[in-house]
């Protein structure tokens, strides 16, 4: 490999990498994610961002989350949301460019224990091949819907809505009040009752593997410094 690669490799490992559970709940989200990150990945898992185009475009094979579904919990970056509190999203196309408005996206992190493992990104708890109505990995007394949406090339995507078996509606009806101290007040969406069994989503869970990655980090970055002295 030559000095120029290795220098490369070493900065993109160790600076490119981020755990969406180590941001806040409600945080403003501007990025961009992978579909197989976000159909594959979970909070607390290592991904790399890309950002939005200068027409406010996620590019092909990633998304920017997805739109809020009114009255539920979904996935674990909900975007669309106005200044109003009302919900919108677009994309249009015209002399070959394509415009897209997202809105505000916001990390809403849940974090739920599934049959096996922890839930993914995308709001489900299996992979969309292995998902559909009631019957997506979750634990007992968690229900779920299955549904896809389009990325800007048209690609389907998953994702799951979520609520529990013994429901109703919670938090305030007023959407004036779901944003706020720039973040998006999680404990105020009006929508039916969530899933129990939730967790932060942060990085404690594997601090093991991120001490082993830094570890690799700083051998990868003494390298490069050694063989560009």
């Amino acid at each position: 490999m030559s000095l120029k690669l290795l220098c490369s490799a070493a900065f993109l490992y160790c600076g490119s990498a981020t755990i969406l559970g180590d941001m806040d709940n409600g945080a403003k989200f501007d990025k961009c994610i992978a579909i197989e990150d976000w159909e594959g990945k979970t909070l607390s898992d290592d991904i790399t961002l890309q950002d939005r185009d200068e027409n406010g475009c996620c590019p092909a094979g990633t998304v920017p989350g997805v739109k809020h579904y009114n009255n539920y919990v979904g996935a674990q970056v909900a975007c669309g949301f106005k200044e109003d509190g009302t919900i919108a999203t677009s994309t249009s196309t015209s002399n070959g460019v394509t415009t897209c408005t997202y809105n505000q996206c916001y990390i809403w992190k849940q974090d739920l224990a599934c049959e096996d493992g922890r839930q993914l990104l995308n709001g489900c708890c299996a992979a969309a091949t292995d998902c559909t109505t009631n019957t997506c990995g979750f634990k007992e007394g968690c229900m779920n819907y299955a549904y896809t949406f389009d990325d800007v090339d048209g690609t389907d995507v998953s994702y799951c809505l979520t609520y529990n078996k013994d429901y109703q509606m919670e938090n305030t009806a007023d959407k004036t009040d779901d944003q706020s101290d720039d973040k998006l007040q999680t404990d105020k969406v009006y929508v039916y009752t969530p899933c129990s069994g939730g967790g932060s989503g942060d990085s404690s869970r594997t601090s093991g593997a991120k001490m082993l990655g830094g570890v690799v980090c700083s051998l990868m970055l003494v390298l490069a410094a050694f063989l560009q002295a």
